[in-house]
């Protein structure tokens, strides 16, 4: 239950620094590495506890993404608006399903209901 908080902050940050990076998008490939590391950790640390698989799942796939796109920035030299808009959206789409998994509890909702 704590590594979902952690993942959404780690979404958020993504997002940050996506936006607040000078010129947009230009975050060192040290950071997303890092970033992505944390967010696939995060997320076999919540499979644990998650209700469905997919959350996690679906979160370890983006941070592989995002470990991806730092790899083919250095070989490659991607543009920046194209990073810009990958980390944006999947720092956004982290944090949405890391809370989602956090809130979405249907073992506590069917117990409710029997009482």
């Amino acid at each position: 239950m704590i590594a979902n908080p952690l993942i959404i902050l780690a979404g958020l940050w993504l997002s940050y620094r996506a936006i607040f990076s000078i010129p947009a998008g230009q975050m060192s490939e040290v950071e997303m590495v890092l970033a992505g590391i944390a967010v696939i950790l995060l997320a076999l640390w919540a499979r644990r506890t998650d209700s469905m698989t997919w959350y996690s799942g679906t979160c370890i796939a983006l941070g592989l993404i995002v470990v991806a796109l730092s790899i083919a920035r250095r070989t490659f030299g991607v543009d920046p608006l194209v990073s810009f808009w990958m980390v944006l959206l999947i720092g956004i789409a982290v944090a949405i399903i890391a809370m989602w998994s956090m809130l979405y509890r249907p073992d506590t909702a069917r117990a409710a209901d029997s009482y």
